[in-house]
């Protein structure tokens, strides 16, 4: 975790994932990239209009995230390694650019709106970055407060369960903060023991035998509210997940579940794709 990307667009939000990234980095030694995407205006109209230059679009840019990373060194005391990259066109095409040129290890990004995880769910940037981007993404709420990561939960379904990249990662970030690892997979009350999950349970089991961990598979219908109330009974710090087409973070993502997905305003959630 030695390169950090912070996407900003000057919002609360993404000013509290910015404060979050750099205590974050304080602790990794890592280096900071805060990035903005500006857009060129299109002209829709006959009227004349006088319209900035490339030149003053970029400058103008530039000298308002430089600002952002000023402030907010200034103001957390940060004297490790931090630049400033700003580009026009679309956020996400030029993250993904830029993430697979620069050897960028994690996205830090934040909740537009109320500050709640459900805001994710409802094609924000961040739930559009989770999907698309091949790199862990940090979504961290708008009241989130850096504190020492305790403890992790890991959402799972044991479903192809092998010793990943994403795992190794996930092992990372228990060590670098040794944190308790809680490894959680939501069964139904109906659901009969099977064979597969068995195997699978002691693949995990072996895959992070050097990592301080429990395993746990609480009952309930409801896989939002089972994270949640999770969540809040063993004091979590971090919510990990990996996105795949039909697991357990895709029905999380379901439209029907915006109402009842709301992580504790105060929890991130990191996605690490396979």
């Amino acid at each position: 975790m030695k390169n950090i990307l912070v996407p900003t667009d000057f919002s609360d939000s993404s000013k509290a994932a910015a404060s979050y990234a750099i205590a974050l980095a304080k602790i990794a030694n890592a280096k900071i990239t805060f990035f903005h995407v500006y857009h060129i205006p299109m002209i829709t109209s006959e009227a004349a209009i006088v319209m900035p230059t490339y030149e003053n679009l970029e400058s103008d840019s530039l000298g308002a995230l430089q600002k952002f990373e000023n402030d907010l060194k200034l103001a957390h005391g940060f004297t490790g390694q931090t630049s400033c990259v700003v580009k026009p066109g679309f956020l996400i095409d030029e993250m993904k650019e830029y993430i697979s040129e620069n050897n960028i290890d994690l996205v830090i990004m934040g909740i537009n709106g109320l500050g709640k995880m459900a805001e994710i769910l409802i094609g924000s940037n961040a739930t559009i970055a989770i999907h698309n981007i091949n790199c862990p993404v940090l979504v961290v709420p708008n009241d989130s407060i850096f504190k020492p990561i305790s403890n992790i939960a890991f959402a799972c379904d044991l479903i192809k369960v092998k010793d990943t990249a994403a795992m190794e990662k996930i092992k990372m970030w228990a060590k670098t903060f040794n944190a308790h690892l809680h490894i959680l997979n939501i069964v139904a009350p109906d659901e009969k023991p099977n064979f597969e999950k068995a195997i699978a349970g002691v693949q995990l089991e072996s895959i992070f035998d050097n990592i301080n961990h429990s395993l746990f598979f609480p009952e309930n219908d409801d896989i939002t509210y089972a994270i949640n109330d999770f969540v809040e009974k063993h004091n979590i710090d971090l919510v990990i997940m990996i996105p795949r087409k039909h697991n357990i973070i895709s029905s999380l993502f379901h439209a029907s579940n915006t109402k009842k997905m709301a992580f504790h305003t105060h929890i991130p959630l990191l996605t690490i794709h396979d």
